[in-house]
């Protein structure tokens, strides 16, 4: 006996419903997974050149910091070697605080944050170094030249005390003279002493140099010393 085949039956349509969902669903992970990698491959690059940004910025802090700690302990010497020396004592406060602020900055490398946040951390160090490498140099030319001037100070006041000296020792070498006492001999080289005292006293000075200011003062009391002694031998 022959055997019926069944009729073909078309799927139902839930089934093409879900089928096409399925689909749709496939199609939005490959997507994400599209967009994923875009974004992962970005993030990758944007890290690599965040670690090259922090190893450049490293790499120019490093010697900005060793200058800055150079020159901060030569700044601490300076002042320490300038106390007591200053015309005004605010030029050394002023030091002092720029020593301060210079010692506080923290120049080491950042632990926190992603690479390029870190990078702009260290440039924004050096920046800061910088500006106190800056600040210490001022400060540095304000001290020294403040006390170049105490120092000249100092030997302005000596050379004329030293002057005021030879003007006594010469006052009294005229009138050992006037007195006409004394071998010829004597009286001889006590006029070449007046003479060379004379000399000393009329020699130019420059009241900024102080080698120039130092060199006066030692030619005026040598004058003096030698005043002063041919006076004692015409008397004696």
């Amino acid at each position: 006996m022959a055997t019926s085949t069944p009729p073909a039956t078309e799927p139902a349509a839930p089934d093409r419903r879900q089928r096409a969902r399925l689909a749709a669903l496939a199609v939005g992970v490959v997507a994400l997974l599209a967009v994923a990698g875009v974004w992962f491959g970005a993030h990758q690059r944007a890290q690599a050149q965040g670690r090259e940004d922090l190893e450049e910025a490293l790499a120019a802090l490093a010697p900005v910091a060793t200058e800055l700690q150079q020159m901060t302990d030569s700044s601490r010497e300076a002042l320490a070697s300038t106390e007591g020396r200053l015309l005004d004592p605010a030029v050394g406060t002023t030091m002092a605080t720029a020593i301060e602020d210079a010692e506080a900055l923290d120049t080491s490398a950042p632990t926190e944050g992603s690479p390029a946040e870190q990078a702009a951390a260290v440039d924004r160090t050096r920046e800061a170094a910088q500006d106190r490498l800056a600040t210490l140099h001022d400060a540095s030319v304000a001290l020294f030249t403040d006390s170049y001037h105490f120092d000249l100070q100092q030997e302005a006041d000596a050379l004329a005390a030293a002057t005021a000296g030879l003007d006594g020792a010469v006052a009294t070498g005229e009138q050992a003279l006037a007195a006409g006492t004394g071998d010829a001999d004597a009286r001889s080289a006590l006029r070449s002493a007046l003479d060379a005292a004379a000399a000393a006293r009329a020699t130019q000075v420059d009241a900024e140099d102080i080698d120039s200011v130092i060199g006066a003062t030692t030619a005026v009391r040598d004058a003096r010393t030698a005043v002063e002694a041919a006076t004692g031998a015409l008397a004696g």
